[in-house]
């Protein structure tokens, strides 16, 4: 019989929640990956977890109660004979400032309590923040009498607590990560009630500090689950190549857990690799077997050689499907569980960092994980609009900014291809200031010994969640949360728990006593000539740009200043632009008129304005022109002019593994924006080659005008993120035909022939029958420019461009 949790509240006298940040929970599960016991095999491979018998979903409405401090909420709203029928009513998941109480907050470095009251870590808010308290009731489903059943938050911003029927079950920090714990001990026949009491800020709210935002509540899933008594706790999958980048080894560790510690024998664990058309890769299932007895788990491991794979890359996102099924001594299925992976390989060989045996360069993007409804609550559908148009605009690369993102996400970057940096929940801008050169009273984490486990545990729920994902090939210690001891510890247990990814912090480049802290040098808005200098001066480290091309306002026109850098330096490889989606909320003022808000117009202090507007797409995901000029520098053909008169081209295929054979080469001739001559054929040009084509402009009769020819390369089949005749790259020429135009009165009658100058020390003016212009000499300005006796300017015209740094 499990036992409840016993309380004993912390030594100081404060609570979990303050002035603690050596207790981020109590009573929480160990963190693993997401593993859903399915009945069947071929109900695990379908793998729609929300289907399986053995979850229960309980979003949806709750009763909810806010309160603007600690010290105003209804303490002892979870006792069982608490009424809170009358309570309203607030969806779950989602953020509570967008249902009517609070308001959201915008800040990027500022913390967001500076001008309530002054505070220093580990020291929470107490004058202003607020707890909401959660209630509902459930009821256990009949079929799961006699096993176990949790509970899993899978987000709560910031700081959290769980009863269930009266009782304490856990508390916990870290909004980003599921939060699990063990509900059997608790429950009761028929209806129970669950009471969750949120806290805005915490003390680990120090580590929260990321540019966007700050909201709070329940924005993720909340569901219940059963096992079996015996039950695949943890699997962790990894896939090697040998040194051709052929064959593989297949590896699996996996825990076996015993919820009940009873007496189970022998178990067994089969193993079986699927296609993606679901048909069987091995012989025979590799087959695993422990003697779990009454101990609580045991760990189990086993490897398998597969010849040639199909390999996982961004650009052929080729996935299997893994299937364990458990089965008792007497050959019965107690459970199947199943999850896709992909046959690659990261490394770091001769100071490059290579996908498969090739260079790689990251055509990237930071995503906040926003939307314009609902906040960082967000839908499947906007993730699988946002993961179609990186892939139609050539972006290759996503670094989770700066947090681990929804589950889903990284579903769905393994299904379409995209590279992920995958990042820590840990962002700590607000507690130092660039150029110190000492650890101040504020700054957080450093080498401080209290925060240490904290950050620690951090990084490994990102890690036992996410580890499966071949997507994700490098690991993130946080962002702009300077340096320190901390992150070399973090740094070191990542790579010694999952050797096959890199880890990444861009924090060094503040504190290089922390050197040891990266495996690349990233840097953040260097510009390119300091790029190139880094290139030139024997690198000890591969370069990449973790944030570059602040997209705010008028952006991205000097990409190509970067990209070009990227192509012609190995070491160099490339970068993550600043940033993905405008983070603005769609709401509506006293009279009703619908607006996007920004920093500043819910009427909270401080805020930075509209500084969270840097997307290159609009906050309600249309496309902007910057997201053009992203995909024209990002993509991965380059074409260039070798004889325009005879028509010949050299065409560079920039790819790692895709033959420039599976697209259709289009070629249009226009004049003056008029279709005169056009045509199709292929190039079968290998990735990494460069060749020569020649466009048969022989006999195309030219008219008087300018002649373009564009030379673009298109999809031949549709993919999951595209039609067929989708345009990846393009390129356009003018064609060295002659322009033959008159200005004459006779050829042109609409025009005049007498034209007059007259220059003085200040201007040069143009004139004609009607009109006459003024260019300002020093400026080059258009001054005045009048019509018929008319001034059409009150000053000179000037371009209007706006942006960021």
């Amino acid at each position: 019989m499990k036992k409840k949790y016993v309380y004993s509240p912390p030594a100081n006298g404060y609570p979990e929640w303050n002035n603690n940040p050596e207790i981020f929970q109590l009573n929480r599960m160990k963190a693993h990956t997401a593993l859903i016991p399915f009945e069947t095999v071929e109900d695990a491979l379908k793998g729609d977890s929300l289907s399986s018998p053995n979850v229960k979903l309980l979003s949806g409405q709750w009763k909810f109660a806010w309160a603007p401090t600690p010290d105003k909420r209804i303490a002892n709203f979870y006792e069982q004979g608490f009424d809170s029928s009358a309570w309203d009513e607030i969806t779950v998941p989602a953020h509570w400032q967008l249902q009517g109480y609070d308001y959201p907050q915008y800040t990027n470095i500022r913390y967001p309590w500076e001008e309530t009251e002054e505070l220093i870590p580990p020291f929470a808010p107490t004058k202003y923040n607020p707890v909401g308290s959660y209630v509902r009731t459930f009821t256990v489903p009949g079929d799961w009498q006699g096993q176990p059943v949790y509970i899993s938050f899978q987000g709560v911003e910031s700081a959290f607590y769980v009863w269930v029927n009266g009782d304490l079950v856990g508390y916990s920090e870290d909004t980003f990560t599921p939060a699990e714990f063990d509900l059997t001990p608790y429950l009761i026949e028929g209806e129970n009630k669950l009471a969750v009491e949120v806290y805005r800020w915490c003390d680990a709210s120090w580590l929260e500090d990321q540019d966007f935002w700050r909201m709070s509540g329940i924005f993720r899933d909340v569901y219940l689950y059963t096992t079996p008594k015996a039950h695949l706790y943890d699997c962790y999958v990894t896939t090697e190549l040998d040194g051709n980048y052929k064959d593989a080894k297949l590896n699996i560790r996996a825990t076996i857990g015993n919820a009940f510690e009873e007496n189970l024998g022998v178990l067994t664990v089969e193993a079986q690799l699927y296609d993606s058309k679901g048909q069987t890769v091995l012989a025979q299932p590799l087959t695993l077997s422990a003697a779990l007895n009454a101990a609580p788990s045991i760990d189990i491991e086993a490897a398998q050689d597969i010849i040639d794979p199909l390999k996982w890359s961004a650009e052929h996102p080729n996935l299997y499907s893994l299937v364990l099924s458990l089965k008792n001594e007497a050959g019965h299925l107690l459970e199947a569980v199943s999850f896709r992976i992909g046959f690659r390989m990261f490394e770091l060989k001769d100071g490059l960092m290579l996908i498969n045996g090739k260079r790689i360069v990251f055509k990237g993007v930071n995503r906040h994980e926003f939307s314009c409804l609902t906040g960082r609550a967000i839908s499947y559908e906007e993730m699988v609009t946002d993961v179609k148009l990186m892939k139609a605009y050539n972006i290759n690369a996503v670094r989770t900014s700066h947090y681990p993102n929804h589950p889903k996400w990284y579903d769905l970057c393994d299904e379409y291809g995209l590279y992920v940096i995958d990042e820590t929940n840990l962002e700590t801008h607000g507690s130092w200031t660039y150029l110190q050169d000492e650890f101040s009273a504020s700054t957080v984490p450093a080498s401080r010994p209290e925060w240490t486990a904290n950050v620690l545990d951090r990084a490994n729920s990102m890690l036992q969640r996410d580890k499966n994902h071949p997507s994700i090939i490098i690991w993130s210690l946080g962002n702009e949360s300077h340096g320190g001891d901390n992150f070399v510890k973090m740094h070191d247990f990542l790579r010694e728990a999952d050797p096959t990814r890199l880890v990444h912090y861009e924090g060094v480049f503040q504190w290089r006593a922390s050197e040891a802290a990266s495996d690349m040098e990233s840097q953040m808005y260097t510009r390119p000539a300091k790029i190139e200098e880094y290139a030139l001066n024997k690198p000890k480290k591969p370069f990449i740009l973790c944030e570059y091309s602040h997209a705010m306002g008028n952006s991205c026109g000097g990409l190509h200043h970067y990209t070009e850098l990227f192509d012609r330096y190995p070491v160099l490889q490339g970068g993550f632009i600043w940033d993905w989606v405008d983070q603005a909320i769609w709401t509506r003022n006293a009279d009703g008129v619908e607006f996007m808000a920004y920093g500043g117009d819910f009427g909270e202090n401080p805020h930075d304005g509209n500084f969270c507007g840097n997307g290159i797409i609009f906050a309600d995901r249309t496309v902007s022109p910057k997201l053009y000029e992203v995909k024209k520098c990002y993509e991965n053909i380059r074409i260039t002019a070798v004889d325009m008169e005879k028509g010949v081209l050299k065409v560079e295929n920039k790819f790692l593994f895709t033959n420039l054979g599976d697209y259709t080469l289009q070629w249009v001739v226009t004049v003056d924006g008029h279709t005169e001559n056009q045509g199709t054929g292929h190039a079968a040009i290998a990735p990494g080659e460069t060749q020569e084509i020649t466009i048969p402009l022989e006999g195309i009769a030219f008219k008087n005008g300018e002649a373009v020819l564009t030379v673009s390369f298109l999809t031949r089949q549709a993919a999951e993120w595209a039609e067929a005749g989708h345009e990846v790259a393009f390129q356009q020429f003018v064609l060295p035909a002659p322009r033959i135009a008159s200005v004459t009165g006779a050829k042109n009658p609409g025009l005049s022939a007498e034209l007059s100058t007259e220059e003085s020390a200040a201007s040069l003016t143009v004139a004609g029958q009607g009109f006459s212009a003024s260019f300002d000499k020093a400026t080059g300005s258009l001054s005045s420019f009048i019509v018929k006796g008319n001034e059409l300017l009150s000053s000179a015209l000037i371009p209007n461009f706006w942006r960021a740094y």
